[in-house]
């Protein structure tokens, strides 16, 4: 798992005000936390940054032209047509550009060779099908299970990371941004971070139009809505689908893969559709809360602050005292002022991770602002996300967080208890955001809860968050 502490963003560490880089058009990073955003290639013809729309989309047609002129060459595997796209086809680490799935520090490694193989065959299905455009790499995700949008995110930045180096490189001189002269790897002056240990780590910016939160080609349900306008391809896929009453997910997406792989024409119409219809991150719905969390990181810290004093050297029992206090004040925000808002996008819940993270964000600077000697440690892997607040071995307090349309009685019953188990402690919490339908899941778990702690055991505290749509602050006041 991702552990993250102390998170750093790029425009705080730097010292500039709030809005600069959105009015750049660029992603605010954290510099030793990555966020979960991923560069999509298909997004870069629609980019507004000219660096991109010209330079960078020429240079990502040219090299996977080159890519795909060399399979279109190769007579076997393992030929030497074969072994130069393969070389072509660079997965390892990229540039720091602070996205994807790492963690603190976000360093990585070089992905599996069998995962470049699997992308240089399906590739070579494709050409031999007679399609030539370059931009179908950034389908990979679809037609393979095991290429994740990092990887897409990753190969792509790795081919257009002069583009992005020139764009980072204008920006910190507009901004007065000090550079640290050009590494190894860059002709660029970038901006870097003080690891440590006599090490720094070189930093490149990303316009905020490039990014989604999880590719198309990782998203079945998105592909079909995108082919669905397509009046040939949906008439296909409909085809394959023929003589089932109910379809599901993995159905409809073998047909879709079945449908685009027929022909040259239906694999172009498919891959038109794709890129017609996707789209970048979108700032305003804000679906994983990361405007939200910006926001309240460059706050003024001294609202957090709070009269009372903790003692965290009497033990645990303060320890869990204290993180109550931090959900208390996340609480109050929801509940009482306006951050329920922030909460929802256009009627509906926003996903789970947006209330998690955000949660984080207060936490750690109710800390900070408190002069705490202890900062929330979030995992911020692929999955769920939950959090530790620890000191010295043995005082830790673990806190789930759930949407209350989520899988409630087992969040509670068996998630958070093996999270207890695993990280050695007897002290958990478990948070629910109340969405208006938690229904009877409350009643179910504060019986498992009373009947734990009838038998003498350890059970774990329960907070519920009303995050229901209310009437604006101003206005209920």
């Amino acid at each position: 798992m991702a552990k993250v502490k102390n998170p750093i963003l790029f425009s705080t560490h730097f010292g500039l005000k709030p809005g600069v880089m959105e009015a750049a058009g660029l992603i605010d990073p954290f510099l030793n936390v990555d966020t979960q955003l991923f560069i999509d290639p298909t997004l870069l013809e629609k980019s507004l940054n000219p660096i991109i729309k010209d330079k960078a989309l020429s240079e990502f047609r040219r090299h996977f032209s080159d890519f795909l002129r060399l399979l279109t060459i190769s007579e076997r595997e393992g030929d030497a047509a074969w072994k130069a796209a393969q070389r072509l086809l660079d997965l390892s680490e990229p540039a720091d550009n602070g996205l994807g799935y790492g963690g603190s520090g976000r360093s990585g490694s070089s992905r599996p060779d069998e995962i470049r193989d699997t992308i240089v065959r399906t590739a070579k299905e494709i050409v031999t099908l007679g399609s030539k455009d370059p931009e179908m790499l950034g389908l990979m995700g679809f037609f393979e299970e095991n290429v994740g949008p990092d990887t897409i995110s990753d190969f792509t930045t790795r081919v257009i990371v002069d583009q992005l180096s020139e764009i980072t490189e204008n920006f910190c001189l507009a901004n007065g941004i000090p550079t640290s002269g050009k590494d190894k790897e860059s002709k660029f002056s970038l901006p870097s971070f003080d690891l440590g240990k006599k090490k720094k780590k070189y930093f490149i910016l990303v316009p905020s139009d490039i990014v989604r939160e999880l590719p198309i080609s990782n998203d079945p349900s998105e592909i079909y809505d995108a082919i669905s306008f397509n009046k040939n391809l949906r008439d296909k896929v409909n085809s394959f689908l023929a003589g089932y009453e109910k379809t599901t997910a993995v159905e409809r997406k073998e047909a879709m893969r079945k449908a685009a792989l027929e022909s040259v024409d239906l694999f172009n119409s498919f891959l038109k559709a794709i890129k017609d219809y996707s789209q970048p991150y979108n700032k305003e719905d804000d679906s994983l809360g990361y405007q939200k969390i910006r926001e309240i990181f460059q706050s003024d810290i001294d609202s957090f602050k709070v009269k009372k004093k903790f003692d965290l050297s009497i033990g645990p029992e303060k320890i869990v005292e204290l993180v109550h206090e931090t959900i208390a004040a996340f609480k109050h925000h929801v509940e009482k002022g306006n951050l329920w808002e922030t909460l929802w996008a256009n009627g509906n819940p926003k996903r789970e991770r947006a209330s998690q993270l955000i949660y984080f964000a207060i936490a750690d600077c109710f800390c900070k602002a408190n002069n705490i000697d202890i900062s929330p440690e979030a995992n911020m892997g692929g999955g769920p996300v939950d959090f530790k607040f620890s000191q010295g071995y043995e005082a830790r307090v673990l806190v789930e967080m759930k949407r209350s349309n989520g899988t409630v009685k087992h969040g509670y019953e068996k998630q958070l208890e093996y999270y207890k188990d695993a990280a050695k402690t007897f002290y958990g919490i478990f948070v629910i955001i109340d969405y208006g339908d938690l229904g009877s899941k409350l009643l179910m778990i504060q019986k498992i809860r009373a009947e734990r702690i009838e038998a003498g055991e350890a059970a774990s505290d329960i907070v519920v968050i009303d995050a229901t749509q209310k009437q604006s602050a101003s206005k209920r006041n």
